[in-house]
């Protein structure tokens, strides 16, 4: 990628949350590396020299790759947010198991937790709405009605 063109802050930085993105992407890279590495050698599998075998190598770099990820999420709330009209709903670390959802919303149409996220992707309620993420429900609040 052509660093001319990376998003900056107004100060003429390369905007932080590209730099974070831009780790995960490397962490991938690694994965994608070891992954090879036990598709050829196997888990238990160590370099010539010795080592931490495969699996605990991959370990290792799934943690990484979780941590990138958290860092980016971090960068993103305070810019995350969902126009409904000229009101924008504001990101919350609210954050539920379908199961849950649906019990609180008292959902009875649905005969199971897939049922139901195949037919929703958005659950308005008064304060705000839910917004499926995956397998869970994150609620963005209306600040005004907070």
């Amino acid at each position: 990628m052509n660093p001319r063109y990376l998003p900056t802050t107004v100060d003429g930085k390369v905007a932080r949350v590209v730099e974070e993105s831009g780790e995960v992407v490397e962490v991938i890279g690694r994965c994608l590396r070891i992954y090879g590495k036990i598709g050829r050698f196997g888990l238990e599998s160590t370099d010539p020299g010795g080592g931490p075998t495969n699996a605990a190598m991959y370990l290792s770099e799934l943690a990484d790759l979780r941590h990138a990820i958290s860092q980016v999420e971090n960068s993103l709330t305070d810019f995350a947010r969902i126009k409904v009209g000229n009101t924008e709903l504001v990101w919350t670390d609210t954050l539920i198991p379908t199961q849950e959802l649906r019990e609180l919303i008292g959902d009875e149409d649905h005969a199971n937790d897939n049922e139901f996220n195949s037919a929703n992707k958005v659950i308005p309620v008064c304060a705000g709405q839910w917004h499926r993420e995956g397998l869970e429900w994150r609620f963005y609040v209306d600040p005004e009605l907070d």
